[in-house]
């Protein structure tokens, strides 16, 4: 018996595409820039060229939003044009990521 199931999510998401830097610690110190996709105050989608590992601990940052927090890598899924979707969970408590107000900020006007 086939049923559809609708799943929402807890918390909605802030569709943007800003500059994002991922940094970890391996054998050596490991640093891409990215671009995220969502966010929320749960975690993020960063569009990424190498391949992250899931359960990777990660420095993850929007510059230009002035946030920094821990990580845990969830998943990365390979895309067809060579690029990772990572997904990541936030650490720690991201209050400071204000939903809200990075939504007014990547609002642009229309023309």
């Amino acid at each position: 018996m086939d049923q559809a199931y609708a799943v929402k999510r807890v918390e909605s998401r802030v569709s943007t595409r800003a500059t994002a830097l991922l940094v970890a610690r391996r054998d050596t110190f490991e640093m891409e820039t990215g671009f995220s996709e969502n966010v929320s105050s749960r975690g993020a989608r960063v569009i990424t060229a190498k391949e992250w590992h899931r359960g990777d601990l990660v420095l993850f940052a929007l510059p230009g939003f002035r946030f920094t927090c821990a990580a845990r890598v969830a998943y990365c899924d390979p895309l067809e044009n060579g690029k990772f979707g990572t997904g990541l969970e936030f650490a720690g408590p991201s209050g400071d990521l204000e939903l809200t107000a990075l939504a007014a900020a990547i609002e642009f006007p229309r023309m």
